[in-house]
């Protein structure tokens, strides 16, 4: 049960939800403001937006359910009980990029590559802003450590203290937003708005490298071993960085 902040009527709002609903609605904001930024027609670019958050959730929460099948076969009502599992942070992307790209290929007025790098920083943001409902619920918490940064957790006995691994995600994520809003800047000063993606690919893969290395510390990381999020984000960065090479080379060719 996470911690609730207030009630509504009868009906308790929860500090992860509310913290989250947030960061999703400021990165939804902040994207739609960045299409022209990238030339993205703005009724499609919405259209596409709107799609893709659908099929983020639709995503985040597939994962759950095939990385935990035969939970799920045995007693198929647990489907609908959202207060069981979580929502993947992995599924969310690779729902909402599957979305996105289903959507951008059958409509010419769109660019995928343009729309991604619109979106990127947003969810960026999102990530960043929204681990701190993680922390205050108390869930995707670290391995017990002696560390100096470990806290201690409510439902832990008094003594026990862990990798405050959701605050480390949170401050990762702002670090790669930095990092990508410095690397927009001067790509757009030295040659404009490129037709390739250079962002997203350089943002997937860091945000990769972040997951696997703080998921290290996760409490789940000595008994579950590696899970679907894992294998995907390793499957996925050689792709990811043949997507950056392309890319670059063609905005290499058309500043010359």
């Amino acid at each position: 049960m996470y911690p609730v902040l207030f009630h509504i009527g009868n009906i308790p709002v929860e500090t992860y939800y509310v913290i989250w609903f947030t960061a999703l609605s400021l990165a939804l904001l902040w994207t739609v403001r960045r299409l022209p930024l990238y030339g993205v027609d703005d009724d499609e670019g919405r259209r596409v937006i709107s799609w893709s958050f659908v099929g983020m959730l639709a995503g985040a929460r597939a994962f759950e359910y095939v990385w935990n099948f035969p939970v799920y076969w045995n007693d198929p009502s647990l489907i609908l009980d959202l207060n069981r599992g979580g929502l993947s942070e992995v599924g969310a992307i690779s729902g909402a990029v599957i979305t996105a790209v289903a959507l951008c290929r059958r409509n010419p007025k769109i660019s995928f590559q343009r729309l991604c790098d619109a979106g990127t920083p947003p969810t960026l943001l999102t990530m960043a802003l929204g681990r701190w409902g993680c922390f205050f619920a108390g869930c995707c918490v670290g391995t017990q450590s002696s560390f100096r940064l470990a806290l201690r957790f409510p439902y832990d006995p008094v003594g026990v203290t862990r990798h405050p691994t959701q605050l480390y995600y949170s401050f990762a994520a702002a670090a790669i937003l930095l990092l990508l809003l410095a690397a927009e800047r001067r790509i757009l000063r030295s040659g404009g708005v490129p037709r390739h993606s250079l962002l997203a690919p350089l943002g997937l893969i860091l945000f990769s490298v972040m997951r696997l290395s703080v998921d290290s510390v996760r409490a789940e990381a000595g008994t579950d071993g590696l899970s679907l999020s894992h294998w995907t984000l390793i499957a996925a960065m050689p792709l990811e960085a043949i997507w950056l090479t392309v890319s670059w080379r063609f905005f290499r060719k058309e500043k010359d």
